[in-house]
């Protein structure tokens, strides 16, 4: 005949009630340790002994000014202590927005890529949407290719947005050749997704095309009278597809009977650029870069050569990223239409969301920014 446990044990352990507290983590205790769920607004209510709408406001951005002081910290210290984290679901539905989109993002340090993210995220909240970010950490070989641990984890963030029950995914592709199948079986066919950056077979995508842009800034480079013109950089996945910068360079220099010099360097560094202006010094009349940060560290180099930018050397950048109209000498560059891309990436989710047809490409293309450092600004 089996026994009841004691009152004062635990009966998955034999340990007493005292005991087995002591051994959960304090972030973990709630109005019963022994559960195993996560902690609610009524879980700090309860334990500080105040009404739920206390709580409620004293962790809410938009009311907790409403609280007393000493309360507020009280309740903040508390949530911290028993690890609680919002819900967004059920704030979306409290502030009256539509839902939650997930964004799988990566090379999250990098400005271009922040700016990508802003934009994205103000178009959604434009259209009553919040939106879950989770960034794969880049880890690319020094050739530039993409490693496998990079690819899986792409996978993998886009399985916890998806626990998340958002309401659809947007991916920052990272363009390799399995890209399209690993999204595909990760949305399990009914989940909305997009991509943004490069284009993805079999979804939505809506893509940057800098061939255009490139072989523009490079005609404007020979119009100057240049024509022993260097480009810094590479096809990040040498497809020499429309996403590949060095394709409008190609075009320009072959259409005007001149010999393409292709440098590579590693995309966005200006430490790179740095060194390769000292060491390129005298042997070109004009160098494009792949990125502004390149484009400045050239410069920077060429300067501290003894180069003149842009009497003896003009250089060009991509991205007009917001330092690259302060510097001296302001930088000639492409300017990337965010803005316009982020809320069509938006509106093709949307479109999925609710049942409406989506386009399966959109390409945009950059613009020509002139300023100071090609001569002509």
């Amino acid at each position: 005949m089996s026994s009841q446990p004691n009152k004062h044990t635990c009966a998955l352990d034999g340990q007493d009630i005292d005991s087995a507290r002591r051994c959960v983590p304090r972030a973990a205790t709630g109005a019963s340790p022994l559960r195993n769920r996560p902690v609610t607004i009524k879980d700090i209510a309860r334990r500080l002994g105040i009404s739920y709408s206390t709580v409620s406001r004293a962790l809410s951005p938009r009311t907790s000014h409403l609280v007393k002081e000493q309360t507020r910290l009280l309740v903040r210290r508390a949530a911290a202590e028993m690890n609680y984290s919002p819900n967004l679901l059920a704030q979306a539905f409290v502030q009256g927005t539509e839902g939650v989109l997930g964004l799988v993002t990566n090379r999250i340090g990098q400005e271009f890529t922040g700016r990508q993210i802003n934009h994205l995220v103000r178009a959604a909240a434009r259209e009553g949407y919040q939106v879950l970010v989770a960034a794969v950490s880049s880890r690319r070989a020094s050739s530039g290719k993409i490693e496998s641990v990079e690819r899986s984890a792409q996978a993998e963030q886009f399985m916890h947005l998806k626990a998340r029950d958002v309401d659809g995914i947007l991916v920052q592709a990272l363009g390799d050749v399995s890209e399209s199948a690993r999204i595909v079986h990760a949305a399990g066919g009914k989940l909305p997704v997009a991509a943004f950056g490069y284009a993805v077979d079999d979804v939505s995508s809506v893509l940057l095309n800098p061939a255009p842009g490139m072989q523009a800034v490079t005609e404007h480079l020979i119009g100057l009278g240049h024509e022993r013109i260097c480009f810094l950089g590479e096809d990040p996945i040498g497809s020499g597809g429309p996403r590949s910068h060095v394709k409008g360079y190609r075009g320009a220099m072959g259409r005007h009977g001149l010999t393409p010099r292709i440098v590579p360097v590693e995309t966005g560094s200006a430490r790179s650029g740095y060194n390769l202006g000292r060491a390129l010094r005298g042997r070109y009349t004009a160098i494009v870069c792949c990125s502004d940060y390149t484009a400045l560290g050239v410069s920077r180099g060429l300067i501290e050569s003894g180069v003149r930018v842009p009497d003896d050397m003009a250089v060009t950048g991509f991205g007009n990223s917001e330092v690259s109209a302060y510097v001296r000498p302001s930088l000639t560059t492409l300017s990337i239409p965010f803005e316009d891309m982020a809320a069509l990436a938006i509106q093709v989710i949307l479109h999925q969301i609710h049942g409406l047809p989506a386009p399966r490409r959109s390409v945009f293309e950059p613009y020509l920014t002139v300023r100071e450092s090609c001569g002509s600004g």
